[in-house]
């Protein structure tokens, strides 16, 4: 598990296969850039990643985020062939969430 702190949320990052650092920190941020100017605290902000390992899926790449947003659950995953693809789209799911 990995925690960021600051003055941003902090991400709590949950990893399964083989996730490079880089994909971690790239996912923190999309979780971070997601929440930007929510309406309400942040409690918490879990994100797990997973590579499903060979004989894989068409979409082995997994990326999950749940975010308790001022007593509001919020929850939004996908899949797609690589961790960035994943992650990217991870993101602008989330900030959906968000702002709905």
């Amino acid at each position: 598990m990995h925690d960021t702190t600051g003055n941003e949320p902090t991400v709590q990052t949950v990893i399964s296969g083989e996730v490079a650092g880089d994909d971690v920190e790239r996912a923190e941020r999309a979780v971070r850039a997601a929440l930007t100017g929510a309406r309400g605290r942040v409690a918490s902000a879990r994100v797990t990643l997973t590579v499903l390992a060979e004989p894989a899926p068409p979409r082995p790449a997994l990326a999950q985020a749940v975010i308790d947003l001022g007593g509001r659950r919020l929850r939004a995953q996908a899949a797609a062939p690589s961790l960035p693809e994943a992650i990217d789209l991870l993101r602008d799911r989330l900030a959906r969430r968000v702002a709905a």
